[in-house]
Order: C-alpha cells, then sequence, then structure tokens
C-alpha cells in the first residue's frame, strides 16, 4: 500500500461514519453507507435470475466470488454473493448479519469511495469476473476493516478486556476481522500500557 494510506484509511473511514450519522462506537449500519453512496445492494441471484450459476461456481471453486461493483444504465449495483462458504443460502435478512457478506459489501463500497477502476476480466469455471489490481485490493481490504471496525470502537473493546469472539458477534463482522483489526491497530497493547501506569 502506498505510503500513509492507512493512516488516511482511519481518516476516510471517521468522515463516512459521519456523513452517515454513525457514531465510532457503533456497528455500522451497511445499507445507509450504501444509500449515501447512491449505489444499490443486491444478491447475485436476483440478477442472474437464479440460484442455480452461484452453485454451480461454488462447487467448482469455493468462495470464487464474493462480490463486485457494477455500473448498469447508469446506475451502481454492488451485487454479493448468496452462497456461504459451506454451499447454503443466505437469505436477505440474514446478510445483513453475516460477517462475511458484510465485509464483502464494505470491500466494494470502499473501492467507489477511493475511486479505484476495474483492471481487467478474469473468468473462472466459465464465468467472467471484472477485477482489480493487487494494491487497490489491499487498500479496499483495509479501509473496509476501519469502516467496519474504527479505531476508538476497538479501544474500547480493548479497556473492556473483549475478546475477537465478542467482538465479531456485537460488530457483526467475522472472528478474523475482529482479529486483524485488533492485531494490527495495537489498541490491547495500549490498553494495556494504560492500566499499567493507573496502577503505579
Amino acid at each position: 500500500m502506498r505510503r500513509g494510506f492507512k493512516a488516511a484509511a482511519e481518516r476516510h473511514a471517521a468522515d463516512l461514519r459521519k456523513a452517515v450519522d454513525c457514531s465510532e462506537y457503533e456497528t455500522i449500519d451497511l445499507p445507509r453507507v450504501a444509500r449515501y453512496l447512491q449505489v444499490a445492494v443486491l444478491a447475485a441471484d436476483k440478477v442472474l435470475g437464479s440460484l442455480e450459476p452461484l452453485q454451480t461456481l461454488h462447487k467448482e471453486q469455493e468462495g470464487a466470488f464474493s462480490a463486485a461493483t457494477f455500473v448498469f444504465h447508469g446506475r451502481t449495483l454492488v451485487v454479493y454473493n448468496p452462497i456461504d462458504l459451506n454451499g447454503c443460502y443466505i437469505t436477505p435478512v440474514e446478510a445483513k448479519r453475516d460477517g462475511r457478506t458484510r465485509s464483502n459489501i464494505a470491500h466494494e463500497c470502499s473501492h467507489l469511495i477511493l475511486g479505484h477502476q476495474v483492471r481487467g476480466v478474469q473468468k473462472i469455471a466459465g464465468h467472467s469476473f471484472f477485477t482489480c489490481n493487487v494494491e487497490q485490493e489491499a487498500e479496499a481490504n483495509w479501509l473496509a476493516a476501519c469502516m467496519l471496525l474504527p479505531r476508538r470502537l476497538l479501544l474500547a473493546a480493548a479497556y473492556r478486556g473483549d475478546t475477537d469472539d465478542e467482538i465479531a458477534r456485537n460488530q457483526r463482522v467475522t472472528k478474523e476481522m475482529a482479529a486483524f483489526r485488533m492485531n494490527t491497530s495495537g489498541v490491547r497493547m495500549q490498553a494495556a500500557r494504560a492500566r499499567a501506569s493507573r496502577s503505579r
């Protein structure tokens, strides 16, 4: 990632939360983010008219398609895969709580916020996918993580002594996402140092 991007992503995420009237201590409402960005979020089966192509793709290569952004007749669509890694269907109601789906949608929104452009087309099992370059994918991953789990929220969780499981459950993200943010942000160490200095 380009120099200074990680700090800039924290600021981008904080600015976005202000814009959608969401504090840095609450679970972000992704439908509100989508409305702010003027994008529609749809399950891929609604676009394709069937689950069959998604089920076929899952059998060919598990996890090959998570989400993508398209511009169709001037309308921007974020399309996510409603088939989870176990091959089960995620209903629209469940998608709002599912950590992996929320991460995928936040990732696509991050591409839009950062102004990333489609770089190429990849084919998997006869299906074509638009791809971004590696650096853009890393940037979108990082911004999405900051959006879902801002530093102040993480610091409050660290002071409470919340586990990664508790953070994941409370914020509707995956345990892997919670662990990643807690480890890379250094908030647990910061909280431990603060407690140590108070106890002296």
